[in-house]
Order: structure tokens, then sequence, then C-alpha cells
């Protein structure tokens, strides 16, 4: 298991780019009084890309900032003091299980499946909502996986709130 302590999300797509960090910049957005930190990185993600022009056009109509966006990949140093590692979809959750499992002992989850830790099962419930793929499509289609991203993430609202006072109550244990 992740240290009790642990404070950090990531959010976990293909190349980090479009859906993840868009997770990560609307998290922060509406989730940051938490005191969580919310990170993003890809499967097939190279170091260094900026995040999709759409994307960024979504945040900024949100009122989230994702300009800076770099993309990176899934690393161990990225995964210490991670308490949930959140796909977009039940593929990414899986990839992220068979390549990671055996150093990652957090809770591993779908974004359309909130508070539901993944990790000790083999099977992802088929009817799970997936965040479709918006890369290469129009600016529409950027917009409504916002959408539905901003919809899923008020339901993780009282996941994240419960793993906040975890955290802290554990971080105050330590120090106390």
């Amino acid at each position: 298991m992740p240290a009790p302590s642990a404070s950090r999300v990531v959010f976990l797509c293909t190349g980090n780019i479009c859906r993840s960090p868009l997770a990560e910049a609307l998290a922060r957005q509406k989730l940051g009084a938490t005191g969580l930190s919310f990170s993003s990185a890809g499967l097939e993600a190279p170091a260094g890309h900026p995040a999709s022009r759409s994307s960024v056009e979504y945040a900024l109509a949100k009122g989230a900032e994702l300009a800076e966006h770099a993309s990176q990949p899934v690393t161990a140093g990225l995964l210490a003091d991670t308490a949930w590692v959140i796909g977009m979809t039940r593929s990414h959750a899986a990839i992220f299980r068979s390549r990671w499992g055996r150093v990652y002992d957090g809770a591993i989850g779908v974004l359309g499946l909130p508070g539901v830790d993944l990790a000790g099962r083999t099977h992802t419930p088929d009817d799970t909502v997936e965040v479709d793929d918006p890369y290469g499509r129009d600016r529409d289609a950027y917009f409504a996986c916002g959408d539905q991203i901003d919809h899923l993430l008020a339901r993780w609202a009282d996941t994240f709130t419960a793993l906040s006072r975890a955290s802290r109550d554990a971080a105050q244990g330590e120090s106390g």
C-alpha cells in the first residue's frame, strides 16, 4: 500500500495531450482546496509535448489552466506518494496494472467508475463509462470530451475528500 499520507492522484490516458491533462487541470481547479496533488501521464506519452489546442481552450473556458502542460510518461517517481491512478478507459487501467502492478500498490480506477478500486480485480465492469479520445477530431469533440470529464470528476468529489482527510490525519499522526 502507498503511505497512508499519500495525497497524489494521477490521471492516465494514452498520449497525455488530450484527456488526462484536461482531467488534471479541471481537478486542480475544482478540487484543489482538498489539498490533494493532481498530475497526469500517458501510457505511450513522449515527454514534453504540449496539450492539444482544443483541450487548452476547453480548460480556459472552464477557468482552468492547461497552457503550460508538458506530456510525460508514467514513471516510478511519478507514482511515489500516489494514492490513486485513474484511467480514462478500462483499457488504460488494465494496461497500467499489467505494466506497473508489481511496483505500484495504490488504488487503480477508471474515471467513469467513481471511487471503485480495481487494483485487486481481474475484471472491470462492462458498463463502465469510458472517456472517448478526441485526438484528431474537431473542436466539438474536444468540448464534448471536456464536458464528460467535468461531469465524471464531480462524481469523484466524495472519494477525493475522503482521501484528503485520511492523508491529513495520517500526516498529523506521523508528525505528532
